[in-house]
């Protein structure tokens, strides 16, 4: 994150608030599985064959391969669009998240009792990951906030030893986000539903637009 410029930054908080707010939607929806924490879901897929609640399995099972497939899609948005992969990525996003919504208002159908449409979310948080991609690696994933955490830590040391704090608060800035997002997303959640998606649509649709604007810009300029 130090080498991403401010617009980027702050990009990244947005996202970041995004995936948690989706996360907390999607965790509600599913019944305590997570669409963006594929960690989690992998300790409780194994944890469930160990203890022989295939059923449990099979829920993480299906939304960890939903989270894999939205990936590589997002992959191969990013090989297809070479330098100006960013907004493309982000209309993936939102094309997903858009359907996610439009299923999850229109079918109960589920695999393994997953909604298809929270598989399409999963699916969904896992293109974003490709958001900020560098020379065929991702910089930076804006659905987990592990690295963050540690990140965290280790620039507060580096601070309280004489270093800069700006590291410091970025990393901070990427964690709260993630929680705040949360927290709006599993309020939004418990009071309207699954249409607390059309609120993570709209972000990703601005996202989206203040992007493009500002590539058009950098274009122009001299």
């Amino acid at each position: 994150m130090l080498n991403l410029r401010r617009r980027e930054k702050t990009l990244a908080v947005v996202l970041a608030g995004t995936a948690g707010f989706v996360d907390a939607v999607g965790f509600l929806e599913v019944g305590g599985f997570f669409v963006s924490f594929m960690s989690g879901n992998s300790t409780r897929m194994v944890v469930g064959l160990a203890e022989g609640d295939l059923g449990g399995a099979g829920i993480a099972a299906v939304v960890l391969v939903s989270f894999f497939l939205g990936a590589v899609g997002g992959a191969l948005v990013t090989r297809r669009r070479n330098l100006d992969d960013r907004p493309a990525v982000l209309t993936l996003v939102s094309a997903l998240l858009l359907i996610a919504l439009a299923l999850q208002l229109t079918t109960s159908a589920a695999l393994l009792a997953v909604p298809v449409g929270i598989a399409v979310v999963a699916a969904a948080m896992g293109s974003m990951n490709s958001v900020f991609h560098t020379r065929g690696e991702v910089s930076l994933g804006v659905t987990y906030m592990t690295g963050a955490v540690v990140k965290s830590a280790h620039r507060l040391v580096d601070a309280l030893f004489g270093g800069s704090w700006a590291p410091y608060r970025q990393q901070v800035a990427l964690w709260s986000a993630l929680v705040i997002g949360g927290v709006l997303g599993a309020l939004l959640q418990v009071s309207i539903g699954v249409g607390a998606l059309g609120v993570a649509v709209l972000v990703v649709l601005g996202t989206l637009a203040t992007t493009v604007l500002v590539r058009r810009r950098e274009w122009r300029a001299p």
